[in-house]
């Protein structure tokens, strides 16, 4: 095994064992040398891969909404489809791990600085998301009677909604089957009423 491959092992045994520990712990419970003990790691290898254990947990979210859904925001085709097939895709993406989901959820409201990061990532989807929508509306497609502003603000808030849900080990509802029944039931609700069935 060469070095480059025994960094990456590193790395993901301290994630590994971040995550596990947030699981049993809480995000805020848990100290990076308890990290570390758990992975068999010097607390100072932390610090080569991550400047705190929140820019771990922001690492583990890494993609934004804005990079996996503009992706399909940017095809040819209706705006409500692609805004749908878009979500999807970012549960798909999204780590399907409860645990993971637990613990940036804690870390969101457990520390500033992760709070800090989600709330600018949110706000930056919603700004990207209500031009879009507003075209949609000018086209038929929208319902014009909607604010675009407040159809953005929604989007992000039921996916946050149920990653929350989700989380909370309620029932054995995988993520995806959750995300597909909110977003079905969000896009009818924001259809121009000429369009509904």
């Amino acid at each position: 095994m060469n070095r480059a491959d025994k960094k990456l092992l590193t790395r993901q045994r301290i994630m590994e064992s971040a995550v596990e520990l947030f699981e049993e712990r809480g995000f805020v419970s848990t100290s990076v040398q308890q990290i570390t003990d758990r992975a068999e790691v010097a607390k100072g290898t932390f610090f080569n891969y991550f400047a705190s254990k929140e820019d771990m947990i922001l690492e583990l979210e890494s993609d934004t909404m804005i990079q996996v859904i503009g992706k399909r925001l940017g095809s040819e085709g209706p705006f409500l489809a692609q805004l749908f097939e878009g979500m999807l895709d970012y549960a798909r993406k999204y780590p399907m791990y409860k645990s993971t989901t637990r613990a940036v959820l804690q870390g969101m409201f457990g520390s500033a600085k992760i709070g800090d990061v989600q709330r600018k990532r949110s706000t930056q989807f919603i700004d990207y998301l209500v031009p879009l929508i507003k075209r949609a509306q000018e086209n038929g497609e929208v319902d014009k009677e909607l604010s675009a502003e407040q159809i953005a603000r929604t989007a992000v808030e039921a996916h946050y909604g149920v990653l929350m849900i989700w989380s909370l080990d309620l029932d054995d509802t995988p993520l995806l089957e959750r995300m597909n029944s909110v977003y079905t039931t969000f896009i009818e609700g924001i259809r121009c009423r000429e369009q509904r069935p």
